[in-house]
């Protein structure tokens, strides 16, 4: 039997026209066909985002693209709590608006999820890009299994959030997306997924390309008093619903709070060769 998915996305006034048309174009140059692609305009976007965005529902007849705008920009959480509940069907697949599925990513988690029914949620790898797939030679490898993600999940996402399918009547249960984590919303919501008891599994393939610019600005935006204040608020949080302990909470500020703080270029070889793993 058919196991029918939705692709949740969410764009911003600030994503470049360009990269938006390149991710949606991969949805659609799938061997596995999404059924249906909620994406979320959130807030006020530009001409040139529209403009892509009218055009690939013109030309994309055979695929439900249901368009939602929110008025105002509330952060991301917020819009995938909007559009995830506007999700149709039983599977749900993420997608950030700047990034590449691979051709056979669908596909591969869909099968996954048919061969293994005890899962909830699945990820997978994802080598990192700048203007072109492969300019990069850094990917970012999760955990396999359940119990080997799980070992990591208290001292950093344990896995690679835009890559995940999961089954979206059990996501709602766990309460979905929330705004109350600003800028840690993925985060959180793995923390809620697996204290109500949600299985996680890793496929130990490269099917995402994550698109990292050359300019460090996604460095930038993981440092800084302000991203700092808001991991404080997300610690309180995961200690709140009982998935950090005290001790997890001091050991976490102990090994992620300095780097928050540091010049951008030392944070950058930190995330290049401890976070980071080269391709071979």
């Amino acid at each position: 039997m058919k196991m029918r998915f939705s692709v949740l996305m969410s764009v911003y006034f600030k994503e470049s026209a360009d990269n938006l048309d390149q991710a949606l174009q991969s949805l659609i140059n799938q061997s596995l066909k999404p059924d249906e692609i909620v994406l979320v305009k959130d807030g006020v976007l530009t001409t040139d985002l529209e403009k892509v965005i009218e055009r690939f529902v013109k030309l994309n007849t055979s695929v439900v693209v249901n368009v939602i705008s929110i008025a105002q920009n509330r952060g991301l959480g917020n819009a995938l709590f909007v559009g995830l509940n506007a999700c149709t069907h039983d599977y749900v697949a993420r997608m950030d608006s700047d990034d590449i599925s691979d051709f056979y990513r669908f596909e591969k988690q869909i099968e996954f999820l048919k061969e293994h029914p005890h899962v909830d949620v699945v990820g997978c790898n994802l080598s990192e890009f700048d203007r072109e797939i492969g300019d990069s030679m850094l990917k970012k490898v999760c955990p396999e299994s359940h119990e080997d993600i799980i070992r990591r999940i208290r001292l950093r996402s344990p896995l690679n959030h835009p890559t995940i399918m999961f089954n979206r009547k059990k996501v709602l249960a766990a309460g979905g997306y929330d705004s109350e984590t600003l800028m840690f919303e993925d985060y959180a919501l793995f923390l809620r997924l697996w204290k109500s008891g949600l299985i996680f599994h890793n496929i130990p393939e490269i099917l995402y390309y994550m698109r990292v610019d050359s300019n460090l600005n996604s460095i930038r935006r993981r440092r800084g008093s302000a991203y700092l204040l808001n991991e404080i608020n997300f610690l309180k949080y995961a200690y709140k619903i009982g998935a950090f302990t005290k001790r997890d909470q001091l050991k976490y500020g102990i090994l992620r709070f300095p780097i928050r703080l540091m010049p951008i270029r030392v944070v950058f070889l930190i995330y290049k060769y401890l976070l980071r793993k080269k391709k071979v």
